[in-house]
C-alpha cells in the first residue's frame, strides 16, 4: 500500500514548475495571452478560472487539431481518468480510483456522462464520435448537488455546437491505415430570422486491427454513423428554443482477446495445472497479441436515438431553463471472452486448451427525464435551484456458454450454457439548490443540497439451457425465474465552498463536497435471493484545497489541488470461481492534482498536467477473502501529459501547427484483488499531429499519428480462475490524413 505521495515525483515536478516559472518570463512577456476557457461546470457561464473544483476542459479546436474521436482519447490525457473497456455496451469509467465494472441492468455509472446537459442512465448511451462539439468539461469528485445521483466519482459534459445566425458549412474526409475511411460535415446557419438549423453528419469505417486466425474474421474493425441535427427557433430576445435530435448506428465484430500469463497461479490458492502452462506456451507460439484463435464468429452492435426539448426564458429577476429529453439504446453482441490461443491439438470435436466462456447478451434501455431550473444573479448574490425526474426501463437477458477439455481436472463437469434475464425500472425525483454569496470583493461563500429519492424494481431469472444437473458455470445451482425485488433509497448530498481572491487572477478556495450513487440489484446472481437483494447505496464526500492562477497577463496559467475522499459502501465486483461477488466495501483516496498552460514564446504553446493519488479499500470482505488494505483497481499512482503547440504564419496567411502529447500512466491493479495478473505496467502514449490551414481559411490539411510508439497495454482484464488472464488491448499504433473544406 502506498501511505504517501510519491516525494520524488512531486520533487521533480516542483523543479521543473519553478524553471519554467524562471527561465521562461522573460519569454513569456513577449508572447500573447492565452485564449480564457468558459465553463458551465456550476450551470452558468464563467471562467474555468473561477470555478473552485478540479476540471480539465478539452475544446473544439483541441479534439478536432489532436485527432481525438473517443473518450479513451480524453482519458489519456485527463489527470485521474481512467476508461476501460469491456464490450461495446459497457464502457468502464473510473475517476480518481472511483467507478463500477458491474454489467447488471439494475445498477448505474459511478461516473456520469451528460450530452447537452443530458443524463445518460447507461454509459454505452454516448455517442463514441467526438466531431463538432463546442467542448469536453471532466469534473473530479463528487458533484451530489448540481448533478444529482450517480456522480460519485465525477462527471463528463460533453457539448454539440448549436444553431447560429451566421452561415457556416464543412465537409471532410480522413484515411488511414487499418482501412480507416471517415466522412463527416455538418451544415448550420439561418432558415428564417428566428429560426436556425444545424445538422451534423459523420461516418466512421475502419477494417480489424486483430484478427482470429481460426475463422479468419477482422476484429476491433469499425462501422458507424452518427447523425444530429437541431433547431433553436429565438421568438423573443428573451426566449430560446432548442429542439434536437440525434441517432447513432454502430457495427463491429468485437474485440481481440489474447490470454497471457499461463504460469502464474490464481490468488484463490489453486495452482496452475502444467498441462495448460505447456500447451499454453506452445499454442502461443507463431501467434501475436492482435491475433486471437476461437471457433466463435463473433458480432457487436448498438443503435442510439436521442431526443431534445430546451426552452430557456429570460426573466427580470433570473433565468428559467426547462430540459426535456427522451433517450433509448438497443445493443447486443456476442463474443468469446476466453479465446483457446493458437493450434494446439484437437480433442474430441473441440480445440485443447483452456476452457472457453462465450458471452452474448441483448440490452433495450429508454430513459425519459425532465429538469426545471431557476437561476440569477446579483451583485453579490448568483443562485440556481430546480427539480428533477427521471425514469428508465432496461431489459437485459446475458448468455454463458461453457466447456471444459478432456484434459482439464474439470472435464467430468457439465458443459453449461445458462441464460440469465433482468427487467428493472428506475424512477428517480429530486430537488436542489445552490448559491454563491460574495461578502467582499476578496471573498466567497457557497453552500448548496440536494435531495434525492431512487425507488428501483427488477425481476429476474436465469435458465439452464441444457437441463442439466448443474447447468455450468457461472450457475452453481438450479435456476430461478421470476424473482422480483423492490427498494427505495434516499439521501441529501450537500456542498460547500470558501474562495479568498488574493489578487487578480489568484484564487484560493476550499471545497467539501457530497456525492450518493444508487443502490443495486446484482446481475448473474446464482439464485433468486441473491439477485432480488440489494446492494447498499454509495456515499461520498470529498474535501478539495486548491489554487487557480494566472501570471504575466495570461501568459501563464498554474492550477493545482489537493484532495481527500472518503466512501462509505462502495459497490465493488469481484470474478472468483467464475462467480460474479458483489459487494459494499469501504475507500480512502487522496492526491494531488495540478494542470498548466504556458505562452512560452508568440509561436510556442507548453500545456500539461500532473497527478499523484494514493487510495485504498479501507474494510472489505468477502465471504472467503478479506482484501481491506489493498490498493483501489484502476487507480494509478501517477499520471501526467505533456502537449506542445508551435504555430507559424506565413507570409500568405496560411498557417500551420505541429502537436506532440506524451502520456503517461503508471502501474494500476485492474482488480480490487490486488491479484498480480491483474497489474497493468506503466506506460507512455504519444500522439502528434500537423495541421495546415489555407490562407482564406476555407480548408485544411492535417496529418496525425496516435500512440506512435506502438505501446502495447492493456485495456481490460479477465483473470482466469486456474490462471492465466486475458487481455483487452489497446489500439495500435494508427496513423492517417485529415482534410476539411469550410464554407462561410
Amino acid at each position: 500500500m502506498r501511505k504517501t505521495i510519491h516525494k520524488k515525483s512531486v520533487a521533480y515536478l516542483s523543479v521543473v514548475a519553478a524553471n519554467a516559472l524562471m527561465l521562461s518570463a522573460p519569454q513569456l512577456l513577449q508572447a500573447q495571452a492565452l485564449e480564457e476557457v468558459i465553463v458551465t461546470a456550476e450551470r452558468r457561464v464563467e471562467s474555468l478560472q473561477d470555478v473552485p473544483m478540479s476540471v480539465t476542459v478539452f475544446s473544439g479546436d483541441q479534439i478536432s487539431d489532436a485527432g481525438i474521436s473517443s473518450l479513451a482519447d480524453i482519458s489519456l490525457q485527463t489527470p485521474n481518468l481512467n476508461l476501460t473497456t469491456f464490450n461495446i455496451a459497457e464502457p468502464q469509467i473510473f475517476l480518481r480510483g472511483i467507478g463500477t465494472t458491474n454489467d447488471s441492468a439494475a445498477s448505474d455509472p459511478a461516473v456520469a456522462i451528460f450530452v447537452d446537459e443530458v443524463y445518460l442512465g447507461r454509459p454505452g448511451g454516448a455517442s463514441t464520435d467526438l466531431y463538432d462539439l463546442e467542448r469536453i468539461e471532466v469534473l473530479r469528485g463528487p458533484q451530489g448537488t448540481l448533478y444529482g445521483k450517480n456522480v460519485a466519482g465525477g462527471a463528463i459534459n460533453i457539448f454539440s455546437k448549436k444553431p447560429q445566425q451566421e452561415f457556416e458549412a464543412r465537409a471532410g474526409v480522413t484515411v488511414g491505415n487499418e482501412g480507416l475511411v471517415k466522412l463527416n460535415g455538418y451544415i448550420n446557419g439561418p432558415l428564417t430570422d428566428t429560426l436556425a438549423g444545424k445538422l451534423t453528419i459523420s461516418s466512421h469505417d475502419r477494417d480489424g486491427y486483430a484478427k482470429n486466425v481460426t475463422t479468419g474474421q477482422d476484429l476491433e474493425d469499425m462501422d458507424a454513423i452518427n447523425l444530429r441535427s437541431q433547431l433553436l427557433f429565438t421568438p423573443s430576445d428573451r426566449v430560446d428554443i432548442l429542439l434536437g435530435v440525434d441517432y447513432n448506428d454502430i457495427d463491429s465484430n468485437g474485440e481481440s482477446r489474447f490470454i497471457t500469463d499461463y504460469d502464474t497461479p490464481a490468488l484463490s490458492g489453486l495452482a496452475s495445472i502444467p498441462p495448460f502452462i505447456a500447451i499454453g506456451k506452445a499454442s502461443i507460439a507463431g501467434l501475436d497479441e492482435r491475433e486471437s484463435s476461437h471457433d466463435v464468429e463473433q458480432y457487436s452492435e448498438k443503435e442510439i436515438l436521442g431526443f431534445l426539448g430546451r426552452v430557456d426564458v429570460d426573466l427580470d429577476w433570473g433565468v428559467f431553463t426547462s430540459i426535456t429529453a427522451y433517450r433509448e439504446s438497443d445493443t447486443s453482441w456476442l463474443q468469446s471472452l476466453t479465446p483457446v490461443q493458437g493450434e494446439p491439438p484437437i480433442v474430441g470435436d473441440r480445440v485443447a486448451g483452456l476452457s472457453e466462456v462465450i458471452d452474448g447478451a441483448n440490452e433495450e434501455a429508454d430513459q425519459f427525464s425532465q429538469e426545471f431550473r431557476l437561476s440569477g444573479e446579483s451583485d453579490s448574490l448568483k443562485w440556481v435551484g430546480g427539480l428533477y425526474y427521471i425514469k428508465e426501463n432496461v431489459e437485459r437477458d446475458e448468455t454463458f456458454i461453457t466447456w471444459w477439455d478432456a484434459i482439464t481436472p474439470l472435464a467430468g463437469l457439465s458443459p453449461g450454457d445458462v441464460t440469465y434475464f433482468q427487467d428493472a425500472t428506475t424512477e428517480s425525483y429530486a430537488v436542489f439548490g445552490q448559491a454563491t454569496w460574495n461578502a467582499t470583493d476578496a471573498l466567497a461563500f457557497t453552500l448548496g443540497a440536494r435531495y434525492t429519492e431512487d425507488d428501483k424494481e427488477v425481476e429476474a431469472s436465469a435458465v439452464n439451457n441444457l437441463d442439466s444437473p448443474i447447468g455450468g458455470i457461472p450457475l452453481v445451482a438450479p435456476g430461478y425465474v421470476n424473482a422480483t425485488g423492490q427498494e427505495t433509497w434516499d439521501d441529501t448530498t450537500l456542498r460547500g465552498s470558501v474562495e479568498w481572491t488574493v489578487a487578480d487572477d489568484q484564487l484560493l478556495y476550499v471545497t467539501y463536497s457530497e456525492g450518493f450513487k444508487s443502490g443495486i440489484f446484482p446481475s448473474q446472481a446464482a439464485n433468486g435471493d441473491a439477485a432480488t437483494t440489494p446492494i447498499d447505496p454509495e456515499q461520498a464526500t470529498n474535501i478539495e484545497i486548491g489554487a487557480k492562477t494566472q501570471w504575466w497577463d495570461n501568459r501563464l496559467r498554474f492550477n493545482i489541488a489537493y484532495f481527500d475522499l472518503d466512501y462509505e459502501d462502495l459497490q465493488v465486483f469481484f470474478l472468483a470461481n467464475n462467480v460474479l461477488n458483489t459487494a459494499n466495501a469501504n475507500a480512502e483516496v487522496s492526491g494531488i492534482e495540478l494542470d498548466f498552460a504556458a505562452a512560452i514564446t508568440e509561436n510556442f504553446t507548453l500545456t500539461g498536467s500532473y497527478a499523484n493519488m494514493d487510495g485504498e479499500y479501507t474494510e472489505y470482505e468477502l465471504e472467503d477473502d478479506d482484501f481491506s488494505g489493498n490498493e483501489l483497481s484502476r487507480a494509478p499512482e501517477e499520471t501526467w501529459t505533456l502537449t506542445g503547440t508551435y504555430s507559424t504564419a506565413f507570409e500568405s496567411g496560411a498557417l500551420l501547427d505541429l502537436v506532440a502529447t506524451v502520456s503517461h500512466t503508471g502501474d494500476y491493479f485492474m482488480e480490487a484483488s490486488n491479484d498480480q495478473r491483474s497489474i497493468q505496467e506503466s506506460f507512455e502514449v504519444w500522439d502528434a499531429s500537423v495541421n495546415y490551414t489555407s490562407a482564406d481559411g476555407d480548408w485544411t490539411l492535417s496529418f496525425w499519428g496516435k500512440n506512435l510508439d506502438d505501446e502495447l497495454y492493456a485495456s481490460h482484464k479477465i483473470l482466469g480462475t486456474f490462471g492465466g488472464v486475458t487481455n483487452l488491448w489497446a489500439p495500435p499504433r494508427t496513423y492517417g490524413a485529415s482534410f476539411n473544406y469550410y464554407w462561410r
